[in-house]
């Protein structure tokens, strides 16, 4: 184990580099040390601005992500609530139809004369108890 730690040498303080000397080497340790030689070049081209200005963009796209389905939420219940007040509108409008249809029988001449003839015993006066005023 210690052999295989000694075989990784750190260099200008970001990379690592394998050195492969030893006898008793494997395919298995030069895989595995190719692989994390590869890694730790990657991690040292990485720049600290790079992720963050990348973190800020993931962040932007999923505050994007969750103003989509907000947006799309309330307009489906708006919707939904826009579809019952217009069902209560048209009940509105039919009642007040009808109550402006039994007003208008309520209010007609000929039955105000026929209630005032027969349950209030009124009848109209004689031509010579009419006065104009002028």
């Amino acid at each position: 184990m210690i052999n295989f730690i000694n075989r990784f040498v750190r260099i200008d303080g970001r990379e690592f580099a394998v050195s492969r000397h030893g006898r008793s080497s494997s395919v298995l340790l030069h895989k595995i040390a190719d692989f994390i030689e590869t890694l730790s070049v990657m991690i040292g081209q990485i720049s600290i601005k790079g992720l963050v200005v990348t973190s800020m963009l993931v962040l932007l796209v999923l505050l994007s992500a969750l103003g989509v389905v907000y947006s799309s939420h309330l307009s489906l219940q708006l919707f939904s609530e826009q579809a019952i007040l217009l069902d209560r509108s048209d009940q509105v409008q039919l009642e007040w139809a009808q109550l402006l249809l039994e007003q208008s029988a309520w209010s007609s001449p000929n039955r105000i004369e026929r209630i005032a003839v027969d349950q209030l015993e009124m009848a109209a006066p004689e031509t010579e108890n009419i006065k104009l005023i002028y």
